[in-house]
């Protein structure tokens, strides 16, 4: 069994402390629509890029497929946040912390 570096797993830590701090300031904010809401999916981009975009443009999606359900109102709903919170932090995690050190792997047992 391999025995994962330390310098990892602070990494990894200190990158789920971010998007928890981002996710609690804003959903502590008064407000979760209008600019705040521009901040957040700012913010929450740049920690998950490039996959941040894919899960952005997936609730989008849906949003112009089932305008009936609320189109844009649904966007400055409570829930709507923090499904894209869940859904933005998901898509990141899996990224940086799956498949990244994956494919690092791939390349090296294919250059040996």
């Amino acid at each position: 069994m391999r025995r994962r570096k330390p310098l990892f797993e602070i990494i990894k830590m200190g990158w789920l402390f971010v998007c928890f701090a981002i996710g609690l300031a804003h959903f502590n904010a008064a407000q979760v629509a209008g600019a705040d809401m521009a901040g957040f999916l700012g913010k929450m981009t740049i920690v998950t890029f490039p996959a941040g975009y894919l899960g952005v443009y997936l609730l989008k999606a849906i949003i112009w497929f089932f305008p009936a359900a609320g189109g844009d109102e649904i966007t400055r709903s409570y829930y709507f946040s923090l499904t894209l919170w869940v859904l933005m932090t998901s898509l990141g995690y899996l990224q940086w912390f799956y498949l990244v050190p994956k494919i690092l792997t791939n390349i090296r047992i294919l250059k040996k």
